[in-house]
């Protein structure tokens, strides 16, 4: 089991700083990643950009979740893990977007969830497979795996 692709989603307000989020998005995702970016209006008007990114190849994925802090999937699995995946066996987070342009990468959950990088990461599971067992059995060998990369931060990816 793995997962077959992730996909980094920012939704900026006119007064956030888009080189920033683009950078730290670029950050966390593949060397090659192309970010696309859009500027739109929001439901009330004001001006928006969305900032996208994607890993789709195996070797980028695994790339991506390096970058994760170890002791990140752990916070993961142990926080409504079973909620947070879809019909569609898609995999959904979001990670605090003031830490996250500093490098850290923190999980975020109730009032901090208005200003979110969204994350969602596809799940390889078959019939006959549950995705929360692949993805909590994935995610556990990602939290126990030994690296460098034990403290929640992007900078230096």
């Amino acid at each position: 089991m793995s997962i077959r692709s992730i996909h980094v989603k920012v939704i900026a307000s006119a007064i956030d700083d888009i080189e920033l989020i683009s950078n730290a998005v670029s950050s966390l995702l593949h060397k090659e990643a192309e970010l696309e970016i859009t500027t739109s209006k929001s439901y009330h008007g004001a001006k928006q950009t969305t900032i996208e990114g994607s890993a789709k190849r195996r070797r980028d994925v695994k790339q991506v979740a390096n970058n994760f802090p170890r002791s990140f999937f752990n916070e993961l699995i142990n926080n409504e893990l079973e909620q947070r995946i879809d019909d569609s066996k898609f995999l959904h987070f979001r990670l605090d977007l003031q830490e996250f342009v500093k490098g850290n990468i923190i999980l975020v959950r109730g009032d901090r969830r208005r200003h979110p990088v969204k994350v969602r990461m596809k799940i390889e599971s078959y019939p006959g497979q549950d995705p929360l067992i692949e993805a909590t059995k994935f995610l556990s060998g990602l939290a126990t795996q030994t690296t460098e990369k034990d403290e929640p931060s992007i900078t230096g990816s």
